[in-house]
């Protein structure tokens, strides 16, 4: 019998429904396994009439980042019907085209998002209107069978074009979350900070992973430095931490002056590549703590994970292929890579995403020889390591020299003055492309463009070297904390 994900977090209800699951930080309520089945029962109740479209029974979620953001998967599963996350994010028109483009009659919405989702021409449920009952109510196990049906819809960032749906069936999102509860070391005892959005898989995902195998969440309704290092320190053991998440918590571990932190057990680093000089300060301020990279994307889900060690840190590695997972890397003529030749990095798995929804041509495209396409960079390492320098699109060739954003931008970051940064390629009548470099200053701190030029003039190859410095201070990024480099090309070439 292979019991679904909400089934499996119904077990741990029926064996334990007073132990604690979701705590709501900032004065957010505090729920048990039984009281949290509840609402996952009532949840499905109200999202059991809905109506097909043209992909079939899709519900889409506009909603806030407390308990009912992470309940609603497992109430969906309850209810045979496809989640569809909208980032909270989104201005309207974006929020309308995914509600349009994938067909969802119904659309479950809390607090603040009511009133956008009342304008989309849908039907309209909201959360605070649906009650739940007192008695642990006793579910079906193991007579769901709808693991080839949709699960989830997880909508692409759309950095180019119109963002698609990738679609992922209950059998692969249930694998994926078995995975990374066994390979995130998960256990009831332990105690998992949600600091991002639900909206986004891989936090709904490892939240359903932790709910599953009894342990407890904290779900951050926004993110704040001094919260994260508050329940880091005091409360939790686990997180999963995109990049800009830790830099701030760094700055403000370092602001407050506080010793290394004792309890803490494993960060999680994921989303988009992290400064050598971040792992280094996650390893001194975390220092009984396992520091781990795992790399994916929203289509291969993770692939690869590394547990970082002092002695054999290399930079832009993302570790070594997971369980499950067969990882090649593509030349340009689609043949596969010698070690340390660069190509495009692809996946087969268990784990994948199942195609993009009403996208046959688009889904087609991504694949090759089986294998699901990244569109990142990546050089196999010696050792078995994968290192991903950098996006195929976001390459820069400048003089007829293909460049790497990523070694570049390793080298902004080892300026003392630098806190973040990015490099792209702006048009230019010359060279093709100018090496551009987008610079956020340490608090306290100024950089001066020429400096940095020539610091990094000593440390890189000439035709490598940033030949223009913009300071900033923040860079545009999307829900995951990844740098969204088109709004930096889009808004340089305005200033010009």
């Amino acid at each position: 019998m292979r019991l679904s994900i909400a089934e499996n977090f119904a077990v741990r209800a029926l064996s334990h429904p007073g132990r604690i699951a979701i705590e709501v930080l900032d004065g957010g309520p505090t729920l048990t396994y039984g009281q949290a089945w509840c609402r996952v029962a009532a949840l499905a109740e109200a999202l059991a009439g809905t109506d097909a479209g043209r992909h079939g029974r899709m519900v889409a979620l506009l909603l806030p980042n407390e308990a009912d953001a992470a309940l609603v998967y497992l109430a969906c599963q309850v209810a045979g019907v496809a989640a569809v996350p909208i980032s909270t994010r989104l201005a309207e028109p974006e929020i309308r085209f995914v509600v349009e483009d994938s067909d969802a009659k119904l659309i479950l919405t809390g607090g603040t998002f009511a009133e956008t989702a009342d304008r989309l021409g849908i039907a309209v449920v909201r959360v605070e209107d649906i009650a739940t009952p007192k008695e642990v109510p006793r579910p079906v196990l193991g007579e769901a069978g709808r693991g080839a049906e949709a699960c989830v819809v997880g909508y692409t960032s759309g950095t180019t074009g119109f963002p698609k749906g990738a679609l992922y069936s209950n059998d692969h999102y249930l694998t994926a979350i078995m995975r990374w509860g066994w390979e995130f070391g998960i256990t009831a005892d332990q105690v998992m900070l949600v600091p991002g959005p639900l909206f986004h898989l891989s936090y709904a995902g490892l939240s359903m992973a932790a709910l599953c195998i009894g342990a407890r969440i904290r779900i951050m309704p926004e993110f704040r430095a001094d919260l994260a290092l508050s329940e880091l320190s005091q409360h939790c053991t686990h997180a999963f931490l995109v990049p800009s998440m830790t830099t701030m918590v760094e700055e403000e571990w370092r602001r407050q002056g506080q010793p290394p932190i004792d309890a803490f057990r494993l960060m999680i680093s994921s989303g988009a590549p992290g400064p050598l000089s971040m792992t280094k300060t996650a390893m001194q301020m975390f220092h009984n703590a396992k520091i781990t990279e795992a790399y994916g994307w929203t289509e291969g889900g993770w692939v690869t994970f590394e547990v970082k060690q002092a002695d054999t840190l290399l930079a832009h590695s993302v570790g070594w292929p997971t369980f499950g997972n067969e990882v090649a890397v593509f030349n340009e003529a689609g043949e596969p890579c010698a070690v340390g030749e660069a190509g495009e990095v692809g996946v087969k798995s268990l784990t994948h995403f199942d195609g993009y929804l009403g996208r046959p041509d688009a889904t087609e495209e991504i694949w090759h020889r089986g294998y699901v396409m990244s569109g990142d960079i990546g050089i196999w390492q010696t050792d078995g390591r994968l290192c991903i320098v950098d996006r195929k699109k976001d390459m820069i060739i400048s003089g007829g020299e293909n460049i790497y954003t990523a070694e570049v931008e390793r080298i902004v970051h080892e300026h003392p003055a630098v806190l973040e940064a990015a490099v792209v390629g702006l048009p230019d009548q010359r060279w093709g492309e100018l090496v551009t470099a987008l610079v956020v200053p340490r608090e306290g701190a100024s950089i001066d463009g020429a400096e940095l030029e020539a610091f990094c003039r000593e440390r890189l190859a000439g035709f490598k070297v940033p030949r223009r410095v913009e300071v900033v201070s923040e860079l545009p990024r999307n829900p995951m904390g990844k740098v969204q480099k088109f709004k930096i090309i889009e808004e340089l070439g305005e200033k010009e």
